[in-house]
């Protein structure tokens, strides 16, 4: 996988270049660490993914580690390199040091953000999906806890683990088969095996992160796994209820 350069810079592939700090996030097969890359003394984020515990075959997880790689857009996050530790694969990532919309929600604002932060937020995440979606990448864990934020206030979507490629084929009508995501985000037709989904399931998910941004929570997230599943296939989609939310504008509705 080897190292790649940021302007001038290139990034080592010997992880005795790299110090380990403090866990700043982990997932099912995956845990973050901030680190130090003792060469320019640079903060940065490692991803460590357990290859053991990783549902995908090393193959796709190469190939995700690469389309990392190659991501090119300010609202997207890119990695530095990767290459594996005896059996884990070590991806190097800015750090962003705000951390998530999730962690902000749950330390400062935990009944949702202002109209406007929510605007600003859900504008860059957009950018960010339809540079994916252009690039044929379908994301598939759209959420507030994988939208990132620096000191500068700029927002990222990270969190590559679940995404997918459409274009393998060259076929950009060709739906995806597969369960992956967070329940409370996911799409019906991703909740229905079977049915196939496509680009428009990361827009599903975009929808109910903002209804997460705006109340601090997802819909549903009081509810077991399943109980959500049947919520989503069953009932309406979720929106906004002006009468109870009436420090929104109908303006957000747009997104």
């Amino acid at each position: 996988m080897g190292r790649m350069g940021t302007g001038q810079r290139s990034y080592s592939v010997n992880h005795s270049d790299y110090k380990l700090l403090e866990e700043v996030g982990y997932g099912a097969s995956a845990t973050v660490f901030r680190a130090i890359y003792l060469p320019f003394n640079e903060v940065v984020a490692v991803k460590c993914l357990d290859l053991d515990r990783c549902n995908s075959n090393l193959d796709d997880v190469r190939k995700e580690a690469q389309t990392m790689i190659l991501i090119d857009h300010p609202n997207v996050i890119r990695a530095y390199c990767s290459f594996v530790v005896e059996r884990n694969l070590w991806v190097v990532m800015p750090f962003m040091a705000e951390g998530s919309c999730l962690h902000l929600m749950k330390i400062a604002y935990p009944d949702g953000f202002e109209e406007s932060a929510i605007g600003s937020i859900l504008k860059e995440t957009l950018k960010a999906l339809e540079y994916l979606h252009r690039q044929g990448h379908i994301h598939r864990d759209v959420k507030a806890g994988n939208i990132l934020l620096d000191t500068n206030g700029m927002v990222k979507l990270a969190d590559f683990g679940v995404s997918a490629c459409m274009f393998d084929t060259g076929d950009r009508q060709r739906s995806r088969n597969t369960f992956v995501g967070t329940p409370c985000w996911m799409a019906p037709e991703v909740l229905q095996p079977g049915s196939g989904y496509n680009f428009k399931a990361d827009i599903w998910s975009f929808g109910i992160t903002a209804l997460e941004l705006a109340h601090g929570h997802a819909p549903f997230s009081k509810y077991p796994p399943m109980k959500v599943l049947l919520m989503t296939i069953q009932n309406a989609p979720p929106g906004l209820d002006y009468d109870r939310d009436k420090k929104f504008s109908k303006l957000l509705s747009v997104f």
